[in-house]
């Protein structure tokens, strides 16, 4: 048993080996880690200080979109398009005293299409030149600033950058792409389902495939090489209203692959149920008054809702030690403080890559500095805020690398899960919904369903009678107050979960929840859009009969 422990672990040796030499020999590493080398040893200016960290990034990008309206494409340029793109970030004085996390210089050089590497080394020289001068200077006027003002000792002590394991690991390169041609025609069909609708005067159907390689090689001795696939569907349209307002639906479908496409019938039918949803706005009542009380969200509403609720608040912030931040909210000082409902855990899950069979979007496994991730995180456990997450820069209560960073000052879970308890079934929502409402006396309650609201896309209000559960649809109202502290009054949630993906991060929650006190006002818009003057052509066309009888009259 030992002796197969030991060839398997020999053999095991043998393949890691072997992978990170390849990677080395590739030729945007061997490029990228020549040119690293050279600067680390040379760069030196008189008073400006030598760096002591480089990273090179580069990203090999292959894009294409197909764009159709009312059966036609109009793409100017079907064909894939190529980019490549460097990014440098340089260091001046040692890990602790950098100042990284004050300055983010987060520029890009465009390099040539061919594979040349000494036109790819001399523009990485000019712009690591650029980065040096730049950062040696803003170093220098930093630290003569430090001797102006008074700082918390706690956090002066904080070192400005936490050293990182070097990492040598080629997670795949470029995704192909294959299988645009076949949904030309499908693009063509969908988009021709506008025609029957004059009313609707803008309308797409989009389909956008942005697949690249990225590399990251750095003076720690880290070299990654990674795939990243961004696939987006889009089907939009958009309507002057009879009150001058412009309503506007959309539908987007995010995905890694391109076979996780839905299939032409449930786009179909996606189509016939946006432009039947659009022309149901227009007719539908405004709301009035205002009302608040429980809200039943269902569908990509909750999922959205929980993105922009968690997507970027949960990350550290790392306190400044020369400008305010009063508007900054420093979550690690609420660390152990509960900010939402008891019923609610919250945790990140950045290398789950499937969820029932689906594909997620925002899986990673590595992240923006090279740092592997955690399996999961739990950031809030019964509605108390456990952790937060982080990357190379420390702070009071988070001193080691993550493995979070998705750029310089951003952070992403890649894959977030809510869980919630209680839950009920489904279909029983609606009644928990009409229960709960009767109890606060109330003769209505109000359901929020599937809209993506990151899209500027105003929900579907579904107004239900506690009396008759009769729904009616309303236009004409907004939230007031609705953010993260609004889940502190969650009720109940469906006992089935749903994967909601966006580019490069995923949502997983219960298919609907109820939220106890939600507040609803009327949209009392006082500037409203100019109707349009003249009238529609397909719209204003004259009759067959009365075009015969114009055609008598001038013989």
């Amino acid at each position: 048993m030992l002796k197969k422990f030991i060839l398997a672990a020999g053999m095991l040796s043998c393949f890691l080996t072997t992978e990170a030499q390849d990677l080395r020999d590739n030729f945007y590493v061997k490029a990228l880690s020549q040119e690293l080398n050279r600067n680390i040893r040379q760069l030196r200016l008189p008073d400006l200080g030598k760096p002591f960290f480089i990273s090179y990034k580069l990203r090999h990008a292959v894009s294409q979109a197909i764009r159709a309206e009312r059966g036609q494409l109009v793409t100017p340029f079907s064909g894939p398009s190529e980019t490549k793109t460097a990014s440098v970030k340089l260091l001046v004085g040692d890990y602790r005293r950098n100042f990284d996390y004050l300055f983010d210089d987060g520029s890009y050089v465009l390099l040539p299409d061919e594979n040349d590497a000494d036109e790819l080394r001399r523009l990485l020289w000019l712009e690591t030149d650029r980065a040096y001068k730049m950062t040696a200077q803003q170093y220098n006027a930093t630290m003569a600033a430090l001797k102006r003002v008074t700082v918390d000792q706690k956090e002066l002590d904080l070192p400005d950058l936490v050293k990182a394991d070097p990492v040598v690991r080629d997670y795949g390169g470029l995704p192909p792409i294959s299988g645009v041609e076949r949904w030309k025609p499908l693009l063509e069909k969908l988009s021709a389902l506008f025609i029957a609708y004059p009313q609707i005067t803008s309308s797409a159907c989009f389909l956008a495939i942005n697949n690249g390689e990225e590399y990251l090689v750095s003076s720690e001795g880290t070299i990654v090489r990674k795939p990243v696939a961004q696939i987006a569907l889009t089907i939009s349209a958009s309507m002057q209203g009879k009150e001058g307002s412009n309503i506007f639906e959309t539908y987007s479908e995010s995905v890694a692959r391109m076979e996780d496409l839905p299939d032409y019938k449930t786009l179909e039918d996606t189509t016939r149920g946006l432009i039947k949803k659009i022309l149901e706005r227009d007719n539908a009542p405004r709301f009035e008054g205002s009302y608040l009380g429980p809200v039943l969200f269902e569908g990509a509403s909750l999922s959205d809702l929980i993105s922009g609720f968690f997507r970027y608040s949960l990350g550290v912030n790392r306190k400044s030690i020369l400008y305010p931040d009063n508007s900054t909210t420093f979550y690690e000082d609420k660390i152990g403080q509960k900010l939402i409902a008891s019923g609610l855990t919250l945790t990140a899950l950045p290398h789950l890559k499937t969820y029932k069979g689906r594909h997620t979007t925002g899986a990673f496994d590595i992240d923006y500095n090279g740092v592997l991730p955690p399996d999961s995180l739990e950031l809030i456990r019964n509605g108390v805020l456990k952790n937060l997450l982080n990357g190379r820069t420390p702070t009071q209560k988070f001193r080691e690398p993550g493995g979070f960073a998705s750029g310089e000052r951003t952070y992403s879970a890649g894959v977030l899960r809510l869980t919630a308890d209680p839950v009920v079934p489904f279909s029983q929502m609606k009644k928990e919904l009409i229960r709960v409402a009767k109890e606060e006396g109330l003769p209505y309650a109000y359901i929020v369903r599937g809209v993506n609201v990151s899209y500027g896309q105003v929900p579907y209000l579904y107004r239900v009678d506690t009396a008759t559960m009769k729904e009616e649809l309303l236009t004409g109202f907004k939230f007031t107050n609705l953010n993260m502290r609004s889940l502190r009054r969650f009720m109940t949630a469906s006992d089935q979960q749903q994967l909601w993906n966006q580019s490069l991060y995923s949502v997983i929650c219960p298919q609907s929840m109820i939220i106890g006190e939600i507040e609803l006002e009327a949209e009392n818009s006082v500037v409203k859009a100019k109707p349009i003057i003249v009238s529609n052509p397909l719209l204003d066309k004259e009759p067959a009969v009365e075009k015969q009888k114009l055609k008598l009259k001038k013989r």
